[in-house]
């Protein structure tokens, strides 16, 4: 990455090598060593590396530093050398200061229960049996999964879970997922108009306009609030949601998902690349994609059925 500094550089490189060479994390004075510099200088670069999502820090007697899969990718090192180091979430959503190195299904042709070995570095004793927990996603596969801590061995460093939801999340571009059928509000049209479009063309929401730029949202919540008051004689500008939020459609889904979830939305204006709305992705059309190997499996049975 060329904005990094020569130090910053420095201490990458090597994090990635020992790394690699070791498969366990790797201690500051390890790094300083193979840098020749101080370790202090080590210490207080690692929080801007850290920043940038570059480096995980794991705290602790036995805690160290791992580097991330953009950090790989920033330094064009082959797939094949790249680890996997998955992040443990509550069931709150916290994220935790531990990580997943390895995950082993140990019983996914049971009809009852499928259960997982998971490797982690990091302090095993801040879980319970009985705890749920959520892992990933994955760097390969992009698998989320959710489970019941069953077992812990702190001696070997893995957790023992049994799995109630596992989803893998597609690698699709907005563009690919979006309702490609976009309905624009012109900034001054009355509100009574507008909720004759949001009924008419079944829409719960919908991008206002003003001379082609993108000015707002406006959805069937603002009108039913904006009624309520007994603003009826307002524009759309006037009755908008005044900081819609987008995405490029050549975005990945995932990222969508996480701009969903951290505003607490169940959809997005698209844009391209001259900020012009092109279309609205929802949590419905992600779900749709998510669901779609199934409608193939059914599919095919059917076939298979109908030909037999």
């Amino acid at each position: 990455m060329s904005s990094l500094s020569a130090p910053q550089k420095d201490i990458i490189v090597a994090l990635l090598e020992l790394y690699d060479k070791k498969r366990a994390l790797v201690k500051s004075k390890e790094i300083a060593s193979k840098t020749g510099r101080d370790e202090g200088t080590v210490r207080n670069i690692m929080p801007v590396l850290r920043a940038i999502g570059l480096v995980e820090a794991i705290p602790g007697p036995k805690g160290g530093y791992l580097p991330t899969g953009k950090a790989y990718e920033s330094f064009n090192v082959p797939r094949s050398m790249r680890s996997l180091s998955v992040p443990i979430f509550t069931k709150h959503g916290s994220k935790t200061d531990v990580a997943v190195t390895d995950i082993l299904f140990k019983s996914v042709f049971s009809p009852d229960f499928c259960q997982a070995i998971l490797k982690v570095l990091g302090n095993l004793s801040r879980f319970n049996t009985g705890e749920d927990i959520v892992i990933g996603p994955t760097p390969s596969g992009r698998m989320v999964i959710e489970g019941t801590i069953t077992g812990r061995d702190d001696l070997h460093g893995e957790l023992l879970l049994d799995v109630i939801t596992l989803i893998s999340i597609p690698k699709a571009k907005v563009q690919d997922v979006m309702s490609q059928r976009l309905v624009t509000i012109p900034a001054a049209m009355r509100l009574d108009k507008v909720a004759l479009i949001l009924y008419k063309e079944f829409i719960r929401a919908a991008p206002v306009v003003d001379n082609d730029a993108l000015i707002g949202v406006i959805t069937s919540t603002d009108i039913a609030r904006c009624v309520s008051e007994g603003k009826i004689d307002i524009t759309a500008r006037e009755a908008m949601s005044r900081r819609p939020i987008i995405i490029d459609s050549d975005e990945d889904i995932l990222e969508a998902m996480t701009k969903m979830q951290r505003s607490s939305i169940g959809r997005l204006v698209v844009v391209n690349s001259q900020h012009k709305p092109v279309g609205i992705i929802t949590r419905t059309d992600i779900l749709l994609r998510i669901l779609k190997p199934f409608e193939m499996i059914e599919e095919r049975g059917i076939e298979e059925t109908f030909h037999s």
